[in-house]
């Protein structure tokens, strides 16, 4: 009996398996999509190496622990890979609505500038506008390259900044209307 757990080999089959399931979370890109889910995994491989080299170093091996430890952190990677899939695919869709709303707040605030009045006080600040949204047009197109090449997270930054710079710019002109509007009664 204590040949038999003397001669016990560290479990390969379970470390194959478990790394190629963290093999498929990081092809997945958890580090990015899952980064808790793929640290927990990485941590639970950790742990089970760190017990196979303590069996290693005793005379009688028992390597039940460790294959524990790797059906752990086999699943924690599954969870992963899953995780960053529904993840990259929520930023995906957050993306697209994002540069939408985005694209639709340039062409109000193209509209209001279009509408503006011009007065000697107000011609520069028009100016001024039309160069904010020439560079906003741009910085949504770096957001829809950066949707193309799937770097979701920087296209939804992109989109909102460029959202909100040209809601406040509509808004701004829409004030500046209704307040000559209201001069002018």
């Amino acid at each position: 009996m204590f040949v038999a757990f003397g001669c016990a080999k560290p479990p390969q089959d379970e470390i194959g398996a478990t790394q190629a399931e963290m093999d498929r979370a990081r092809q997945a890109q958890a580090d990015t999509w899952a980064s808790n889910e793929i640290k927990a995994a990485e941590e639970g491989m950790s742990a089970a190496q760190a017990e196979i080299n303590a069996q290693n170093e005793k005379w009688i091996k028992n390597y039940d622990k460790a294959k524990e430890l790797l059906a752990k952190a086999r699943e924690d990677a599954a969870k992963a890979a899953e995780a960053a899939a529904a993840n990259k695919e929520q930023a995906r869709k957050d993306a697209e609505a994002t540069i939408a709303a985005a694209d639709t707040a340039v062409q109000a605030a193209e509209a209001a500038l279009k509408v503006a009045p011009v007065t000697k006080d107000s011609k520069a600040d028009l100016e001024l506008y039309k160069t904010d949204l020439v560079t906003l047009k741009s910085t949504l197109e770096a957001a829809r390259q950066s949707f193309g090449s799937e770097d979701y997270k920087k296209a939804l930054e992109s989109g909102n900044s460029v959202k909100d710079q040209a809601t406040s710019i509509a808004t701004q002109l829409e004030e500046a209307k209704a307040k000559r509007a209201g001069a002018r009664r």
